[in-house]
């Protein structure tokens, strides 16, 4: 997984982590899976350009994780 270039405030950690966890259950994923955290370095890579709040970020990363229409 990358290390973001940018830093997370502790409530910004909280986003993240619920963000992936709702994600995880909703998918039926085991959080330590590969999949699990190539969703989360993309997370990561949406917090960097922006998506900051949890109903933002929840979004783009449904957005980011649609197949091609």
């Amino acid at each position: 997984m990358q290390t973001p270039t940018f830093t997370l405030a502790s409530g910004e950690v909280e986003i993240l982590t619920s963000v992936i966890h709702a994600w995880c259950q909703a998918n039926r994923m085991d959080p330590e899976s590969a999949c699990a955290r190539a969703v989360t370095a993309t997370a990561i890579d949406l917090m960097e350009a922006g998506f900051r709040t949890r109903e933002s970020l929840s979004i783009a990363l449904a957005n980011a994780l649609a197949p091609d229409a």
